[in-house]
């Protein structure tokens, strides 16, 4: 029996160990630049995000600020002007449900609003439901973009919010954290 139990206690070490390993290989992957010019190249220094209870990880360059407030965390760009808000409502897999949850409350938020694109995104790997919304908060345009995925255990909605003309080098850099993004079995930390 006690066996039985090291073994348990192995797998979930070895799984949770290669879930941070894909990360940070394909963080390296995404996050850092590549091309022919050896001599110019420069590393991105990137953070590797894994929250185990929630199956969540992902990365995202250092000089972008990470905090956490309740649930959700909170990716912020170094000047301010593009935010990605990660979180996992549900604990139960259910994409429309959250997709139609988010639609719903982002409208109100951001009333007079209205849907410009409803159609799957890219998170991760995978095609994933999404949809766009423009409104206002106070006298100022907002766009957000809402991702939503779930696991066979979670389900996620993640939000990119910007202003009305976001820079496009700021947009990329978010594509490519997005593109990091992994869900994997929830675990308990002790």
């Amino acid at each position: 029996m006690p066996d039985r139990i090291t073994d348990a206690l192995t797998r979930r070490r070895l799984g949770g160990a290669v879930l941070l390993l894909a990360g940070i290989a394909v963080a390296a992957i995404v996050l850092w630049p590549s091309g022919s010019d050896r001599t110019a190249t420069k590393r991105l220094p990137v953070r590797i995000v894994s929250v185990p209870p929630l199956g969540l990880g992902f990365a995202h360059p250092r000089t972008w600020k990470r905090t956490v407030s309740g649930k959700v965390i909170r990716v912020t760009s170094p000047d301010g002007t593009l935010v990605l808000l990660f979180s996992s409502p549900f604990e139960r897999p259910g994409r429309g449900f959250a997709k139609a949850e988010a639609k719903s409350a982002l409208l109100k938020q951001l009333a007079p609003a209205k849907i410009v694109r409803d159609a799957p995104s890219r998170l991760g790997a995978r095609n994933v439901p999404s949809f766009e919304v423009t409104g206002e908060r106070g006298d100022k345009l907002v766009r957000a973009l809402v991702l939503v995925d779930s696991s066979k255990w979670r389900t996620y909605v993640v939000t990119m919010l910007t202003g009305e003309n976001p820079s496009r080098r700021r947009v990329n850099e978010a594509r490519r954290i997005l593109g990091t993004v992994r869900f994997g079995k929830p675990r308990r930390i002790r």
